[in-house]
């Protein structure tokens, strides 16, 4: 009597074998629902690793809604033809809002979202600032505007935690820049917001050979207050010529449980106005250039008078100085996993590279020679990136992976192709590589061409003391 339910079951084994199949098929597509990009074939990054099968990934709304073999139902398919997914990088130091051409040369480098670290004004906002919102972005609340309004005591304080409340993520503090900010106006400002979880962004106080370690100290005991401290562009302005000094202070201070950390970009030569206090005194001797390594646009070679003249003329120039020693670099880009500031907003008044293409160059002269793993790079700027910055900006928490349920801020990679063309001669040239890229799910990038030129897809990226 058992035989025939056996042979029932062999007879019916492989036509319910296909239904389950059928059913299970049904139901990754009824999870997915229709995306609006299904991108084909694509090599991704897991982790540090790139995938070495191929996957699909799926975008709905502004969220990545599928990772997998199936070809699901889509509005829209791009063919990824084995290329690189990547999530979008983070530029940790934009120094200033973004024209919609900046915006776009950032894109170009691999960026969907800047932080505005080098200060803003009170209450900042892109759309306040007639700004781009192409990428994402988040602000600072800087003292300058502090001490344009003569603000002081419980006054500064209170404007400082209004633009936190209102979506800074961190104080800005330039004291190289702005005399106000005292050695005993950092030191207060630590011991007022100690423990509350407010980031502490450092241009440092010196950027002299003979100095620069003292400025490192200052930001270290701001974070010994109980602060999470951040520092901008150490390899021009705090470790210059003792890159690892700085490192084992920084590293010494993290083991007793600091929370510190620093960016960089990968050019030797730094950029600031020729008005600004960087230029006092005996500068060339902080610096240990000479005339040969200092250059302004449109000039020739340089003298001591006519430096001076043009100093002292109401007319803006942006002067370049190539003092960081390559060897500085080459060691924030390979003894460390420290994160790209770019130091520069990339717009038509700017005549240094590093807005345009930080990113790929570091892939042109560390990924290509050989020093690093692309890989570990592509995770290094991006997802290790955004964790890196969570705790201060929650909207991060959800980006900087490519997961299911994530953010779709993505770029598409034609490994092959990834060049910087920025240089001193033509600052805005445009890096290549970049195929495809998301913003919040909507498209700015596709088949190496711009789209959807009148879209804003960015986000205010609130900080954590927003209301």
């Amino acid at each position: 009597m058992n035989e025939p339910t056996s042979r029932t079951h062999s007879a019916w084994g492989k036509p319910a074998a296909a239904v389950v199949a059928l059913l299970a098929l049904g139901w990754i597509w009824l999870r997915a629902g229709v995306c609006d990009y299904l991108i084909l074939e694509v090599h991704y990054l897991q982790g540090s690793k790139i995938t070495e099968e191929t996957f699909n990934v799926g975008i709905r709304r502004d969220r990545i809604a599928y990772i997998g073999k199936q070809r699901i139902r889509a509005r829209r398919t791009i063919a990824g033809n084995g290329m690189i997914l990547t999530p979008g990088f983070m530029d940790v130091n934009s120094c200033g809002w973004l024209t919609e051409s900046a915006a776009m040369l950032k894109l170009k480098d691999g960026i969907t979202t800047y932080l505005n670290a080098h200060g803003d004004s009170f209450r900042a906002t892109a759309s306040a600032n007639h700004a781009s919102e192409k990428l994402n972005y988040a602000t600072s609340v800087g003292l300058i505007p502090v001490f344009d309004g003569e603000l002081k005591g419980s006054k500064m304080i209170a404007a400082l935690e209004d633009s936190l409340r209102h979506g800074a993520y961190t104080i800005s503090l330039s004291p190289e820049y702005t005399a106000q900010t005292t050695i005993e106006l950092v030191a207060e400002l630590s011991k007022h917001f100690a423990h509350k979880n407010v980031l502490f962004t450092f241009h440092l106080r010196y950027s002299s050979g003979g100095e620069e370690l003292a400025g490192v100290k200052e930001a270290i005991a701001c974070a010994a207050q109980g602060n999470p401290v951040h520092i901008l562009h150490v390899a021009s302005t705090g470790a210059t010529f003792h890159p690892e000094e700085a490192k084992q202070m920084i590293d010494a201070a993290v083991r007793q449980g600091m929370k510190i950390s620093y960016d960089f970009y990968p050019y030797t030569t730094w950029a600031s106005s020729i008005h600004r206090a960087r230029f006092e005194g005996d500068w060339r001797g902080r610096y240990r250039v000479d005339f040969q390594k200092v250059h302004i646009a449109g000039e020739g070679e340089l003298t001591e008078s006519r430096f001076e003249e043009l100093r002292h003329s109401s007319q803006e120039h942006m002067v370049m100085v190539d003092s960081i020693p390559q060897a500085t670099v080459d060691f924030f880009a390979l003894e460390t996993q420290c994160p790209i500031g770019t130091d520069s907003e990339a717009n038509p008044r700017t005549s240094h590279p590093r807005g345009a293409g930080s990113f790929t160059k570091f892939v042109n002269d560390y990924v290509d020679t050989g020093r690093v793993d692309f890989g570990v790079a592509m995770h290094r700027f991006s997802t290790a990136t955004a964790n890196l910055y969570a705790a201060y900006i929650p909207g991060l928490a959800d980006r900087g992976a490519i997961e299911a349920g994530r953010h779709a801020d993505l770029v598409l990679w034609d490994r092959a192709r990834i060049k910087s063309q920025a240089d001193f001669t033509n600052p805005h040239k445009p890096s290549v590589g970049v195929v495809a890229a998301f913003v919040n799910g909507v498209p700015l990038i596709l088949g190496g061409e711009l789209v959807n030129s009148n879209a804003s897809p960015g986000r205010h990226l609130k900080g954590a003391w927003a209301r």
